[in-house]
């Protein structure tokens, strides 16, 4: 059986940070019920078509805030693709959870319902930051849930950090990074703040009434962070998520190597047999239309060969591992190094890329020229 990993979001949000731009609602906790209905229906209709040819390696509650919704929906949908889907033994199953959303019951549940990940939302450890980016836990809300997932019995735990906020010093991302391995934390993911459009943080910066670091001081967050990481027994396996040996995200890696992957939810994005489609991003019309046995799907696009070669070249080289050289030649029928000599001997010359036991990969300090990189290799 083929190998799929399937997302599950969760749209509903206590309250919007100031930079999200996710699909989320803060003002639809009453549809959590029919919205759990209608993923289920919408996992029986897959199931259906992918249940005999396909097994879950993985399995991942994004959102929103997983953890905001109510009591034992979370067990209720887990139990349904159970009954719905084959699902490896050793299948990694991620919720993604806010400290102020975690109880010992919540905890207890998600044990009960075989998850075996939690990926927790801390951003800093400074409070003054925490509130100016509308988050609703402090720093001491965060310590206490993440002894309680220890408590509960999570070994795999991972937490999300940003860099480069507004007033963060680099004092604050090494306080935050030593409290977590500090911790036991697994696996962190470090992020740069990436201002979005249309978001409440855009329109303070846009109207000078909040200022970013400048670039270079964000660079030297992330590299005190990635020193000390490394020299606490993490690894970079991505752009921006460190683990410690064997606790990297199997899902996130199956994004990265172009896995095929199911997504259902409202927003929800797939890949499957070289196809990416996505669903509706209004709630009222997931719901309605999956009530009316309809579907949900609002794009849909077949990747040519092009396509899908230039997605490797981009996703890859955001991986430390980087384009396997044979593989990528036997895909799409190319010769790699023929193809793009000129360039590729520039990248390397210039220490951006490093080509060794058959992988062409970024180099160490290469992270903030990615994008020209990509740029230079692909079609």
């Amino acid at each position: 059986m083929k190998k799929l990993s399937l997302y599950i979001h969760i749209p509903f949000c206590a309250q919007r940070c100031s930079y999200c731009n996710f699909v989320s609602y803060v003002d639809r906790d009453y549809y959590m019920f029919d919205y759990t209905t209608a993923l289920m229906t919408e996992i029986s209709k897959y199931a259906k078509k992918l249940s005999k040819t396909h097994i879950l390696s993985t399995i991942y509650i994004g959102g929103g805030t997983p953890s905001y919704l109510n009591n034992g929906l979370i067990l209720k949908i887990m139990k349904h693709i159970k009954e719905n889907f084959k699902i490896m033994p050793s299948a990694e199953i991620t919720i993604e959870a806010n400290p102020n959303s975690i109880s010992f019951e919540k905890l207890e549940e998600y044990k009960k319902a075989g998850i075996n990940r939690i990926s927790i939302g801390a951003q800093t450890c400074n409070n003054r930051l925490l509130k100016s980016i509308d988050r609703l836990h402090d720093f001491n809300t965060f310590k206490v849930a993440l002894e309680m997932c220890h408590n509960v019995g999570f070994e795999n735990i991972s937490v999300d950090m940003l860099i480069g906020l507004p007033k963060q010093s680099l004092r604050d991302v090494v306080k935050m990074v030593k409290f977590l391995v500090k911790h036991d934390v697994k696996h962190i993911s470090a992020y740069s703040l990436i201002l979005e459009r249309g978001t409440k943080l855009f329109n303070k910066v846009s109207e000078g009434l909040v200022s970013l670091p400048s670039e270079d001081a964000t660079v030297d967050m992330y590299n005190v962070l990635k020193k000390y990481l490394y020299k606490k027994g993490f690894k970079r396996y991505e752009v921006s998520n460190f683990a410690q040996p064997d606790y990297e995200c199997i899902h996130n890696t199956t994004y990265w190597t172009m896995g095929e992957y199911l997504g259902v939810g409202v927003a929800a994005h797939s890949y499957l047999d070289g196809t990416r489609f996505a669903n509706t991003s209004n709630i009222d019309e997931y719901v309605s239309q999956l009530e009316d046995n309809k579907s949900v799907v609002t794009e849909k696009e077949k990747l040519t060969l092009a396509e899908q070669k230039n997605e490797v070249v981009m996703l890859s080289l955001r991986t430390s591992k980087g384009i396997n050289i044979d593989a990528f030649n036997r895909q799409f029928g190319c010769n790699l190094l023929v193809d793009k000599q000129k360039d590729i001997q520039f990248l390397v010359s210039n220490h951006f890329i490093v080509i060794e036991r058959g992988f062409l990969r970024l180099a160490e300090n290469a992270f903030y020229v990615l994008n020209s990189v990509v740029q230079k290799l692909i079609d």
